[in-house]
């Protein structure tokens, strides 16, 4: 059967949003169904990165049936209404590209952010008639006040009704984490719709093994220098260990802020931070891999109180101690799992006390490491996970059976 797939991030783009697609997209294909994607160009975190072959790694991903959308103004942007523009240009020419499609689908299968994607689902269910699944990866306009974007009523209160009309048009829910469960039950949707199904790791990322590179404890942030990131706590906590000689950073990264990061590096002059250019997940993960202690870090905002980052389940499963600057649900993952210190009130010596712990005591790192490996097999393993997946299929093909 054939299952359409509407997503603004995919392969080959790096990021945790466009590696949960890409692994859904595996799993329906793998099951039996023919998939169709509908996406935008590659474009996070620079349109520019993909004119590199070493991201364009999953040849059979190649050959799929992909459909990109070219908007016109790709810039990464604070500015409201260039972002609105963007998204409301998707918006427009994914919508016509689902008018222009003449496939029939047994269902659709639609995710946001930003809303207006999750919108385009709800417009292919009717055009196609086809049930709507609908994957919640950000509850979004709350992210738009949680980095700081904007706090107008006027503009936030169309955005919130489109959320729960959104919701509402959904056959199906699925969620990324577990602290977005109260607050879409809170917009009146039945919990019976709501499907659990977090990122997850693949079966072959667990054959990457650790491996001490070096006598110094390296510690280590991956991922989005951006908006939702307060990675310029990880400036103050270097600049506060230089004078430790054993002690190295190493930031993976990417985004919006990385060029004021990297300039603000140099202008402190902080020796103990190398920075690496963004790569590929699977070498992103060897980096892991070779390091003691993982940063994660969010602004403090209730908004993200109910994430799980992805870069969260990543450190776990490559077996790093965390030192997290967050709270709400991520903070409650890395503390149940046993796998780190958090520092809810994101203090920088709390943070500091922190790392100079773990790198005196590499046996507690290491059960740490071990502790968040387990709890990433047992939570967080794409191999049970897409069990979940296929009961969320099912009940909406179910849904579709008795209303025939």
């Amino acid at each position: 059967m054939n299952v359409l797939m509407i997503c603004q991030n995919f392969y080959p783009e790096i990021g945790s949003a466009a590696n949960r697609m890409k692994n859904i997209f595996k799993r329906i294909e793998q099951a039996g169904s023919d998939v169709h994607v509908l996406t935008s160009e590659p474009l996070y975190p620079t349109a520019e990165l993909y004119t590199d072959s070493m991201f364009w790694d999953e040849p059979s991903l190649d050959t799929a049936h992909v459909t990109r959308i070219q908007p016109r103004d790709v810039r990464a942007t604070t500015n409201l209404w260039r972002r609105l523009r963007l998204f409301v240009e998707q918006f427009v020419l994914a919508v016509q590209e689902v008018r222009h499609d003449s496939n029939t689908y047994a269902y659709i299968y639609a995710t946001t952010p930003s809303i207006f994607m999750g919108l385009v689902g709800v417009v292919a269910k009717h055009v196609k008639r086809a049930p709507l699944i609908l994957d919640v990866r950000d509850l979004w306009p709350e992210s738009l006040i949680g980095v700081g974007i904007t706090k107008s009523r006027l503009l936030l209160t169309p955005l919130y009704w489109l959320e729960k009309w959104m919701y509402r048009q959904a056959d199906q829910l699925v969620i990324n984490s577990e602290g977005f469960r109260s607050y879409i039950e809170g917009r009146g949707i039945a919990p019976e719709k709501i499907h659990y199904i977090p990122n997850s790791i693949e079966e072959n990322e667990w054959l990457i093994k650790r491996r001490k590179v070096s006598d110094q404890v390296r510690v280590v942030y991956t991922g989005n220098i951006g908006l939702a990131q307060d990675v310029f706590l990880l400036l103050d906590v270097a600049e506060s260990l230089q004078k430790e000689q054993n002690i190295c950073f190493q930031v993976v990264g990417y985004g919006y802020h990385k060029q004021t990061f990297e300039k603000l590096v140099k202008e402190r002059g902080l020796t103990n931070i190398e920075f690496l250019d963004a790569m590929p997940r699977w070498d992103a993960l060897k980096q892991l891999a070779k390091s003691d202690i993982a940063f994660a870090t969010l602004v403090e905002s209730t908004a993200f109180d109910t994430v799980t980052p992805g870069k969260i389940i990543d450190y776990m499963a490559m077996g790093c101690a965390i030192v997290g600057a967050v709270s709400g649900h991520a903070a409650y993952v890395i503390e149940e799992a046993g796998a780190g210190y958090v520092s809810v009130k994101r203090k920088k010596q709390e943070i500091v006390d922190h790392i100079l712990e773990l790198s005196r005591n590499p046996e507690k790192r290491a059960a740490m490491g071990k502790a968040g490996v387990a709890y990433v097999q047992e939570h967080f393993d794409w191999e049970r996970n897409e069990q979940r997946l296929f009961a969320a299929i099912r009940q909406t093909r179910a849904q579709v059976e008795v209303a025939e």
